[in-house]
């Protein structure tokens, strides 16, 4: 199996495992979003797994008899990005104003506070016990970016994405996504009525 067909074949498995399998037995679960540089970190490193598998005759197939690598990549991935944030207050702030600028200058109407509350987009989805609530964005300098419906009470599901400018540039337009209903609802499972 050649490099590029070890990244192929983990691109597959990483996507396989993100969307097609909900009920994946990972750590995190399914309840974690991705930040498009995250999936391609975890296909990078599947690659490699595969490929180095391969140099003692180790298939993907093989592997997938006994153990899970691709939930195994996302699992660590997300551990890194979701609970082993180390950030400067300065850094904090420079980053919650990359997430603040880039909502705006998507035409997303944000109020700043200890939590980041995103208004529903006219036409998208709104959540909520009345249905008319919008998400609420959270980063934290130990436990990275979470996402949760804007009501009181209401579970945040987290975002493994890098706590970096650019990583909230990743979380801004999946937020964006989701406002528009382009992308999955992370609360869609959810009975109509309930919050996250």
């Amino acid at each position: 199996m050649s490099d590029t067909t070890a990244l192929d074949a983990a691109k597959i498995a990483i996507r396989r495992w993100t969307r097609e399998e909900p009920g994946a037995h990972a750590l995190y679960g399914s309840r974690v979003l991705y930040a498009p540089s995250v999936l391609a970190e975890a296909a990078e490193l599947l690659g490699k797994l595969y490929a180095a598998g391969q140099e003692h005759h180790i298939d993907p197939e093989d592997w997938a008899a006994v153990t899970s690598l691709p939930t195994g990549v996302l699992d660590v991935l997300v551990a890194r990005y979701c609970s082993r944030v180390k950030l400067s207050t300065s850094e904090l702030h420079a980053v919650r104003g990359t997430l603040i600028a880039e909502l705006g200058a998507r035409r997303v109407t944000v109020r700043p506070g200890q939590r980041i509350a995103v208004a529903p987009l006219s036409g998208g989805p709104a959540w909520g016990s009345r249905g008319g609530s919008g998400l609420s964005l959270g980063l934290s300098s130990s436990g990275g970016w979470d996402i949760s419906v804007d009501e009181i009470a209401s579970q945040s599901r987290p975002i493994a994405a890098p706590t970096t400018e650019e990583g909230a540039r990743e979380v801004a337009v999946l937020v964006h996504k989701i406002l528009r209903g382009e992308t999955a609802d992370p609360f869609a499972a959810l009975p109509r009525g309930a919050s996250a």
